[in-house]
């Protein structure tokens, strides 16, 4: 059996498959986005780690004043009530998002105006899928913080990153095993929770030219650079085509994030530890995630 199929009868089952419409992001969703991915600046992360990290690499550089374009409105939409919870769970990846996810919190806001969001962040550093599949059902502490598992919070939207930036131990028969786990995940949170709505997300790409340069404790030669961002860029490649497949929404920041070489864009690149998020690429990571929420009705 392909495994495309493989979870094709828990898929039809559930009520969130049933009620889906999938379509493209509108483009006018996501250039409305454009003012508040100028202006936000995310002041909430983990106290050690990876936050540590996030809040000191990106060098201050002085713009060269130039006439800026008056932002286009952001088109207003009516949800189906009056407050959501959303859980986002990964590793650093999510967890470099930020504890109170703003930014995606504020563009939901500007979509559905009066609608109150409670956020959750579920990223845990250096863990792989396996873990995550835990901390669905199992709390656990994280930085000294406790956690409750995530299905207790009933959350209405969780998105599931890829956890492609820490990828299992083995090659032969990871990409299967990979595949397995993220339906495991969508089972594991539909069976707790049968109304809730899932999104794939796939994060921005890394670059092998500059990978893990200035971060802590990390120093890779050019091949090991290459070999890391390739079996990367094989999870990422595989959480896309899980989602395609299984007619689950998808934020693909992952494609747009390439450049021409097939390298991850070093815009998007935190420049200190060349792995995590820069600004543009916790923005950009965001507005797909948004994106995915608003152009699925999610919450209409």
């Amino acid at each position: 059996m392909e495994r495309g199929m493989l979870f094709f009868s828990f898929l039809v089952s559930s009520v969130f498959a049933a009620e889906m419409i999938l379509s493209p992001v509108p483009e006018d969703v996501l250039s409305s986005f454009g003012s508040i991915m100028m202006s936000t600046k995310v002041e909430a992360f983990p106290d050690v780690s990876f936050g540590e990290i996030m809040i000191t690499a990106t060098p201050t550089v002085t713009p060269t004043p130039s006439p800026s374009p008056t932002p286009s409105p952001i088109p207003t939409r009516t949800a189906r009530k009056q407050s959501f919870t959303i859980a986002l769970l990964g590793d650093s990846m999510v967890d470099t998002l930020g504890n109170d996810l703003g930014i995606l919190k504020q563009m939901l806001s500007k979509t559905y105006p009066g609608v109150g969001f409670t956020m959750k962040n579920y990223g845990v550093g250096a863990t792989n899928i396996d873990y995550g599949i835990e901390r669905i059902t199992n709390g656990y502490t994280y930085l000294g913080n406790p956690m409750p598992a995530l299905v207790s919070q009933n959350p209405d939207v969780v998105v599931i990153e890829s956890f492609g930036y820490n990828p299992f131990s083995f090659d032969e028969g990871a990409m299967d095993k990979h595949w397995l786990a993220l339906g495991k995940a969508v089972s594991t949170i539909q069976s707790a929770l049968p109304n809730v709505r899932i999104v794939i997300g796939a994060t921005i790409a890394p670059n092998a030219s500059v990978f893990g340069d200035g971060a802590p404790g990390l120093s890779f030669d050019p091949i090991a650079k290459s070999q890391k961002v390739t079996v990367i860029k094989k999870y990422l490649e595989n959480a896309v085509n899980f989602a395609k497949s299984q007619g689950i929404p998808l934020a693909d920041a992952y494609h747009p994030s390439l450049d021409s070489s097939g390298n991850g864009r070093l815009a998007y690149i935190n420049p200190g530890d060349h792995i995590h998020y820069s600004d543009a690429g916790r923005n950009f990571f965001s507005q797909k995630i948004a994106g995915a929420i608003i152009a699925n009705r999610l919450l209409e």
